[in-house]
């Protein structure tokens, strides 16, 4: 009788932790795509701009709300570095691209994390696109696309501009 029930509980215990496996490992593989009606944060910028062109290392922390397909949110950190050297003049004019890594921590956490590579315009021309793709996480191989209005805090010519916010939409298809 001891022996059955033992038997029982670890056939039980094997199920259990089987529909667990099953369950983590297919909750990021069914996650196609998202759409967030709502991406704001953040944006670091250093050395920061002036009136001598210099090349930019970009920190931009995002909350996104408003999200389709099985996330209702998400944060992100991304590290960029500007192309080229850059002046005050390329948030007046159509920007300069700045590129890197991006790690999005999604809600519910159960998803986990998505991991991968991302770009954007530093401009402060309305609608800049944003652009880059998925290479590890929920989304893996989705295409990250959307837009981000950047304002910047400072007055060039008086002291760097190092600091700005944003405003946008983010999607992965």
């Amino acid at each position: 009788m001891k022996r059955s029930r033992f038997a029982a509980a670890a056939v039980f215990v094997g199920l259990l932790s089987a529909t667990a496996l099953l369950g983590a490992s297919t909750a990021s593989a069914t996650l196609e795509g998202t759409s967030c009606s709502e991406n704001g944060g953040t944006i670091k910028l250093s050395p920061g701009l002036t009136e001598t062109p210099m090349v930019q290392n970009v920190s931009i922390k995002g909350r996104l709300s408003g999200c389709t397909n099985g996330v209702f949110a998400g944060k992100y950190v991304a590290h960029l570095k500007s192309t080229n050297a850059l002046t005050c003049a390329a948030l007046t004019s159509g920007g300069e691209v700045a590129t890197g890594t991006i790690v999005l921590k999604w809600s519910p956490k159960r998803h986990g994390n998505s991991n991968g590579f991302f770009g954007v315009k530093l401009t402060e021309t309305p609608g800049a696109a944003l652009s880059g793709g998925i290479e590890k996480g929920p989304f893996e191989t989705g295409t990250i696309s959307g837009s981000m209005t950047q304002k910047y805090s400072g007055t060039c010519g008086h002291k760097k501009v190092n600091k700005g916010t944003f405003t946008g939409t983010f999607t992965i298809s």
